[in-house]
Formats: C-alpha cells, sequence, structure tokens
C-alpha cells in the first residue's frame, strides 16, 4: 500500500513540474509579445513620436532605420499635413487658384526648409553670429551681393567704391564694448574709384563664374574678374545712368533711367546687342527667372521678356501702388512677388504673370510726420520670405497668402539700402555706411577642405 500511494506521488509531483513549467513558458511569450518593436508598434504611435522630431532627422535618419519607417516617411500626405499645421491661407499661395500647383511640389524639401529656417531665426542668437562693419565705405552702400556660396561678398555705394570680403574671415572682437562690431576690419580686396558715380547694383553669373557686374550713375555697366586681381576686364557704355543690373550667362542686361533696358554680350564688346523701351519711367529692377526676364519701373508697371526669343512678351502690367513705386522682385516656381515704397508686397503669377493680391506687411501710419517703411528686400525661397524695410526690420515668413510671419530681428543701422541672402547667409547694406552680417555660427566649425 505504501509503495502504491509514493508511486502516486511521484506521478503527482511529475505532473505539477510540469505544469508550473508550462505556465511559465506561457507568461513569457505573453510578456515578451507585449515588448513594443519596430515592427509591431502601432501607426499612431510612430506618428505621434515623429511630431516631435525635426523634419531633416525624419529624413535622414529615422527613415533609413528600417523598411517600414521608410515606407511611413514616403507618404507625401504626412509631410502635407506637417505642413499645413505651420501655415495658414493658401499654401503655396496661388494653390487655391491653380490647384496643379501642389503636384509639382517636393513637400519633404519644402517642410525641411521651414523648419530649418524657422529654427534658425527664432534661436538667433544662439544660432548665428552677427557682425556689424563700418568704416570702410564712407557713404551710403547701396549694393551688395553675395557669392560663392554666401562666402564671399560685394558691397558698392554713393562713394563709388567696390570691396570684396571674406564672410568667413569675420571674427568677434573681445576688446570692444560690442565684439560683434567689427571697426577695424579690412576688405579682402578694395577698388576705390570702381566708378565715377554712384554704384546702384551688382549682379553676377554663373558663366564666367568669376564675373561680377556693376551698374552706376556714370552711364556704366562694367565687369569685374574677382578671381584674379579683382579688376575691370570690360566697361559696356549705357549712355544713361544705370539703376538695376542683371548677367545669365554671357549676357548683361542693365535697367537705366532713360526708361530703356540694354543688353550686352561679354563676347562682343562694349556696345549693347539689344534695347528695349518697355517702360515709361526708370526701370528700377530686374530679375530672371528661366528664359523670362521681368523689370519693374517708377511708372508703376511690370514687363516680362523672352530673353531667346529677344523680345518683350508683355508690358503695362499694372501694379496697384497707390502713392508708391516698386522697388524690387523675387521670382519662383510658386510666386512672383513686387514690393514697393509702402511696405506692401504684391503677389503675381508666375506663369502668366497676372496680378493676384496684395500683403501689407508694414501698415502705412496714419501720423502724417511718420515715413511709410520701404521694402528694400525680397528673397523668396521654396516654403519661406524674407523681407527688409529700409527702416530696419527684417520680417520672416511662411511663403502662403496671406504670408504668415514667425519672427522678425532689427538690424543695429538705420536706413538700410538692400538685402541679399544665400546659403543660409543674410547681409544687408545701409545708409549709414555699414554693412550688416549674420552667419550660422556652424559655418565657423566646419574643417576647411
Amino acid at each position: 500500500m505504501c509503495d502504491i500511494l509514493k508511486s502516486v506521488r511521484e506521478e503527482i509531483a511529475d505532473i505539477e513540474s510540469v505544469c508550473i513549467k508550462t505556465h511559465i513558458g506561457s507568461s513569457e511569450e505573453v510578456y515578451n509579445a507585449a515588448q513594443p518593436s519596430l515592427e509591431s508598434m502601432p501607426l499612431e504611435i510612430i506618428l505621434k513620436i515623429c511630431s516631435y522630431l525635426d523634419a531633416e532627422f525624419l529624413k535622414t535618419v529615422l527613415g533609413k532605420v528600417c523598411s517600414r519607417f521608410d515606407d511611413i516617411l514616403s507618404d507625401v500626405s504626412l509631410w502635407k499635413h506637417r505642413v499645413s499645421c505651420k501655415v495658414s491661407g493658401s499654401f503655396p499661395p496661388l494653390s487655391s487658384i491653380d490647384t496643379s500647383i501642389e503636384d509639382n511640389v517636393d513637400w519633404t524639401e519644402m517642410c525641411i526648409e521651414m523648419e530649418v529656417e524657422k529654427n534658425k531665426w527664432c534661436n538667433v542668437d544662439t544660432e548665428m553670429s552677427h557682425f556689424v562693419i563700418k568704416d570702410v565705405h564712407y557713404a551710403s552702400v547701396d549694393a551688395v551681393i553675395l557669392v560663392n556660396e554666401g562666402k564671399t561678398c560685394i558691397s558698392g555705394g554713393r562713394d563709388r567704391c567696390l570691396a570684396l570680403w571674406n564672410v568667413m574671415d569675420f571674427k568677434s572682437d573681445e576688446s570692444c564694448e560690442d565684439n560683434n562690431i567689427l571697426n577695424d576690419f579690412k576688405p579682402t580686396k578694395v577698388k576705390h574709384d570702381a566708378h565715377s558715380g554712384w554704384i546702384w547694383d551688382l549682379a553676377t553669373s554663373d558663366v564666367p563664374d568669376s564675373y561680377i557686374y556693376s551698374a552706376s550713375w556714370d552711364n556704366t555697366v562694367k565687369a569685374w574678374d574677382i578671381k584674379s586681381e579683382f579688376e575691370c576686364v570690360q566697361t559696356f557704355q549705357c549712355k544713361m545712368s544705370a539703376l538695376s543690373v542683371i548677367a545669365y550667362g554671357y549676357n548683361v542686361m542693365a535697367g537705366l533711367y532713360s526708361k530703356k533696358i540694354l543688353t550686352f554680350d561679354v563676347r562682343n564688346g562694349n556696345l549693347p546687342v539689344n534695347m528695349y523701351m518697355p517702360h515709361r519711367g526708370p526701370v528700377l529692377a530686374l530679375t530672371t527667372y528661366g528664359n523670362l526676364v521681368a523689370s519693374v519701373s517708377e511708372d508703376k508697371t511690370l514687363a516680362i521678356f523672352d530673353r531667346v526669343a529677344g523680345k518683350i512678351m508683355e508690358n503695362d502690367i499694372k501694379i496697384p501702388s497707390d502713392k508708391a513705386y516698386p522697388v524690387c522682385l523675387s521670382w519662383n516656381t510658386y510666386a512672383m512677388y513686387v514690393s514697393d515704397s509702402k511696405g506692401t508686397l504684391h503677389l503675381f503669377s508666375p506663369n502668366d504673370h497676372k496680378y493676384v493680391r496684395s500683403h501689407e506687411l508694414w501698415p502705412e501710419s496714419d501720423s502724417e510726420t511718420e515715413r511709410s517703411n520701404k521694402i528694400v528686400g525680397c528673397y523668396q525661397g521654396q516654403g519661406t520670405v524674407i523681407c527688409c524695410s529700409d527702416r530696419g526690420q527684417i520680417k520672416f515668413l511662411y511663403n502662403c497668402s496671406p504670408p504668415k510671419e514667425y519672427h522678425s530681428i532689427q538690424t543695429n543701422t538705420a536706413d538700410v539700402t538692400k538685402l541679399r541672402y544665400l546659403n543660409g547667409i543674410l547681409a544687408v547694406g545701409t545708409c549709414d555706411a555699414a554693412l550688416e552680417f549674420w552667419i550660422p555660427k556652424e559655418e565657423f566649425n566646419k574643417p576647411n577642405l
């Protein structure tokens, strides 16, 4: 009897042991199944995590982690939603009129640009180095241009002087109370008598890539080789004061006080190869986009040229500026903007050049003694716009309609004349004979190649 009881107890013990092991095994499986993983994480949680991360990080890092993340981040609707959360109104600015515009938008790159620019300017004190240069020009600096990916700046003004600056050589002066004011900093190269009249505008071209062009009140446009000894290599005779200039390939176009626009060929001597007269007033600004050239005049009209066909496509396009004149142009795939002397940005279609609407960035004061803000610079990226008033305020906006401002900064000096922006570097010229620069701090940490 005892032997039977012992045998039964041993069998019961074996059964209990098997049950315990089975229970432990199933618990571990349940626990392991509950562990989060890239393969099993719900889409809603992944999207929530992505909303806290930078767009650039999502594209360059997170999208490379696994095929599932790559599939999720390749969805255009994700980037459209991310952009729509930032802007208001129509985006791109003419999408409410032409819905096909959205089909050509690279929403990923658009979103990255918007976030990089906002982070940079909303944290300007920590992200950017600010420099003010004085005591080189002794009169108003009316012309500024950035070349060489923004690392080289050329400035000119009413002192008839041209100066070439190596932007990466700027260093803070620790001995100065305001160590960002570079009183003793000298340009890399300088031409004290570049022209015999005020220098109004500067332009550059990819061919030849070492040439910059200066337009002057002395009735000439000059070509300068900045990669040699900064020598004048050609002088184009305009027979009237040149107020604006652009260059494309070997061609140079000058807008004159005499209402004419002259075209020169660098390979064909110093006389014009074509002449147009689309305006009834001085030609104040020129810009080029694709094979087309746009000009604005003191007569408050916009004109379009086909530079390949060599003829005027449209002229007498009215700019609705009451008691204001156009100042500068910005033209890309998404919009054409014309800024005026009363603080208003006028939107035109980049394709058919029709007027769409106006945006008052600096509302006109009711006071008769307070002058209006003139928009002296307008840069347009894919999703951002930078505008500067002559009173020194620089506004950073999303390129929607109406433009949505997300930050602004103030220059140190008054009466700004020109704004240029290239590769993250911002430069302005002022009537106070000064230049101001904002340069990403990361640029100074890059190794010299």
